[in-house]
């Protein structure tokens, strides 16, 4: 494996994934570009070697527009970006407000293809890769956790189309597809759901959840920045790295289609 030092640009690196993806870096004599939204979020890394902070909103073009400017300044190339930013909305299809779903498909989905459009010149310098960051839930997905679901198919989709196209220049792209992992986003999807508990069609179904999030075993986010670091230096990386994915909702996705809805609506 190849162990040259590389510029990373990140997003979402403030904090959760992100943050275990840059300090891991750094720490294995990488040089990062940490980009997120949340700017106090950044100050961390003011003093940190190797790395740069950068404010950067995906969903926002003109503050994408300036990050570039401001990598530009940095680096005439760099050697990958790393999709990460997201966020995390739950509760039912057709409970769930439109415009929960507009922004989650803003940050999740468009956020991926904004940021990559933007530094694509830069990546293309260097013959850069892109590691765009999935999920388990974009293989199969769970009553009431569709938003979310839906946008991770979404990047699924991205990454096959992208990776296509980069073939022809001699580009990587691959997907790291996450299990349940240590960071905030199990609190807030706790607030999801009990947005849409109240009053819901499916108020009874839904407090099984509950049960579900207790039992579950979340990883430290070390082992996705490990998967990270693997995907940027490996000559022939895999096209998809699963990372701590649960082993019975692995088990579902090769079953009929029939008998994983049996099986989650009696069972999960």
């Amino acid at each position: 494996m190849k162990r040259d030092s590389k510029i990373t640009l990140v997003t979402g690196a403030a904090h959760g994934i992100g943050k275990a993806i840059t300090e891991f870096l750094v720490q294995k004599g990488e040089v990062v570009i940490a980009a997120d939204y949340d700017s106090q979020g950044l100050e961390k890394y003011n003093s940190k070697k190797n790395i740069h902070s950068i404010v950067m909103d995906v969903t926002d073009s003109r503050s994408i527009e300036e990050a570039v400017i401001a990598t530009e300044q940095i680096t005439d190339g760099i050697d990958c970006l790393v999709n990460n930013a997201g966020l995390f909305f739950g509760g039912p299809l057709v409970e769930v407000e439109v415009a929960d779903f507009e922004k989650i498909f803003d940050v999740n989905v468009l956020g991926f293809v904004r940021v990559t459009k933007a530094f694509f010149h830069l990546l293309k310098a260097k013959r850069g890769r892109v590691i765009n960051m999935s999920s388990e839930v974009g293989r199969i997905a769970f009553p009431f956790n569709g938003p979310y679901s839906m946008t991770k198919y979404s990047i699924e989709a991205f990454t096959d189309s992208l990776r296509r196209e980069f073939d022809f220049l001699d580009m990587k792209v691959i997907a790291i597809q996450p299990g349940a992992i240590d960071t905030s986003l199990p609190e807030k999807t706790v607030e999801s759901y009990r947005k849409y508990l109240k009053d819901s069609e499916f108020e009874v179904e839904m407090s099984r959840v509950w049960t579900v999030l207790e039992k579950e075993k979340y990883a430290n986010p070390i082992y996705v920045a490990r998967a990270v670091y693997k995907a940027l230096h490996k000559k022939k990386p895999k096209l998809r790295y699963k990372v701590k994915n649960n082993k019975q909702r692995r088990l579902l996705e090769f079953f009929p289609s029939k008998w994983t809805d049996y099986l989650i609506k009696n069972f999960i």
